[in-house]
């Protein structure tokens, strides 16, 4: 009986998620204003210096990893020594949508400078990412079966949902001083889709009758691919088949160029008072629109199985092979290759800094990310140095995905025209990976030229500004170390 189910629902796994597949956060980050790659989180910052360079290839590179549920540890269960995979901890764990998501953003290139009062910035961002969503009900159903966990009651399916995105950004901003006290910028992003995954909706569950188990379930599933895949079908259309191409070519995939998007970003900086300050950002908010290689996969219906007394032979295989038949003719896709819409995931930063001492500010940050019409939020406490001509710090404490001990740090150095920024939102994570429920680092070198003390060319902005360089001129005071 129980192999019955698991062969069961192992199609019914297929069949939700179509294909096989193998969140930022920048909290410590936002507040350290004195860096000039704060403005990738807020396009309001703005340097003193007249010019940033990134150094090709070793601009930004920033790693992100978050999962609401669970710590690797949960996954695996020791015994005698070895490793099991046993998830029915991480399973436990789990309340309500929980969200997996991996990030990376290499940035090779990124230019900066002033330009008659404004100022430009210029950056080349690969980004790949994925962002998936799933319930409790759903993962205990894949692993368990439906006995007995659901028997006399129904399991949710719904809100299993993937995100697997792949493409380049080229992004201009614009930041400029409006007054004594605001400071307003905007970056706009074009955006080149490369390969995507994306499951616009999930909805259904399965009961399972306590008596007799009978079987009721329901399922509307799609989704959309949008990469290389080699889909083979029957007679009759229904897929059998999917598995990547061999042999891609993947020059051409990296250089496509069809599946256009656009995005933009927006921020402000507003000194509130001579030692407090408030800044804000709005991130992705954007799309990307997929027409190459696209294959969707739709299933919808309802499937009733009426129940068996006990002396039926759930093991013959005739049997088995009945019911799994009527359940592919029911739910087995047939690939259609419309295009598709997928959203970016926006983000919202909102931040409060209040001057301690000459060099040292306390903040807050509130982080909200939006996905799927759902919301996860962070809040991250902090120290921060500025007006220090050669090194610039922060520590950090953040709350975030379920869990209330992370500890950040960044720093910044200035070596001569040479700048160095490494930061991370969950420090002590590096330490104990199986325990983390978020890994966090960015890491950059830029070349900031002429910014020398002397130089008539710099770009004062009235005290609202990222201060990599010498003194405050506003101020008269120079600056420590």
């Amino acid at each position: 009986m129980k192999v019955l189910y698991k062969r069961l629902f192992n199609l019914i796994l297929f069949m939700v998620m179509g294909v096989n597949v193998g969140a930022q956060q920048n909290l410590t980050l936002f507040l350290m204003h004195d860096l000039p790659q704060a403005n990738f989180v807020n396009p309001a910052v703005t340097p003193e210096c007249p010019m940033v360079i990134g150094v090709p290839a070793l601009s930004s590179l920033h790693l992100n990893y978050s999962n609401t549920a669970f710590a690797a540890k949960d996954l695996f269960r020791s015994v005698n020594d070895s490793l099991y995979f046993n998830p029915d901890a991480a399973i436990n764990n789990m309340r309500g949508h929980e969200l997996i998501a991996v990030e990376t953003h290499y940035t090779p290139l990124y230019f900066g400078m002033w330009l008659k009062g404004s100022y430009w910035t210029f950056a080349l961002t690969e980004k790949v990412y994925t962002y998936n969503t799933i319930n409790q009900n759903t993962a205990k159903l894949f692993w368990e079966g439906n006995y007995p966990a659901f028997t006399g009651s129904s399991a949710s399916l719904s809100g299993l949902r993937l995100n697997v995105n792949h493409y380049r950004e080229y992004a201009v901003g614009w930041a400029k001083q409006t007054g004594e006290r605001f400071q307003m910028g905007i970056r706009g992003k074009l955006l080149f889709g490369k390969g995507n995954v994306y499951t616009p909706v999930t909805k259904g569950g399965l009961y399972t009758n306590d008596r007799n188990f009978a079987l009721d379930l329901n399922l509307d599933s799609k989704v959309n691919t949008s990469f290389p895949l080699e889909v083979t079908t029957d007679e009759e259309g229904f897929v059998t088949d999917i598995a990547v191409q061999e042999d891609i070519d993947w020059l051409k995939y990296m250089m496509n160029n069809r599946n256009l998007g656009l995005g933009v970003d927006f921020g402000f900086i507003y000194k509130l008072n001579s030692r407090m300050t408030l800044s804000g950002s709005l991130l992705d908010i954007g799309f990307i629109n997929w027409t190459s290689d696209v294959n969707n996969f739709e299933s919808a219906g309802s499937f009733q199985y009426s129940g068996t007394d006990s002396g039926s032979d759930f093991d013959n295989p005739n049997y088995i092979s009945n019911i799994t038949d009527s359940l592919q003719n029911m739910f087995v896709p047939k690939p259609t290759s419309s295009g598709y819409v997928s959203p970016l995931v926006p983000q919202m930063y909102v931040g409060l800094t209040r001057v301690l001492t000459d060099h040292i500010n306390t903040g807050a940050v509130i982080r909200n990310e939006f996905y799927r019409n759902r919301f996860r939020s962070s809040l991250t406490l902090s120290a921060n140095t500025y007006n220090y001509k050669i090194l610039n710090g922060s520590l950090s404490y953040s709350v975030m995905n379920g869990d209330y001990f992370n500890v950040g740090a960044g720093i910044g150095a200035k070596l001569g025209v040479i700048h160095i920024h490494a930061i991370s939102d969950n420090l002590f994570s590096f330490f104990n990976l199986s325990e983390a429920r978020g890994v966090n680092l960015r890491f950059g070198i830029s070349i900031i030229p002429s910014c020398d003390p002397k130089n008539k060319n710099r770009m004062p902005n009235k005290g609202i500004q990222a201060l990599p360089c010498y003194y405050n001129p506003f101020t008269k005071q120079k600056r420590a170390w």
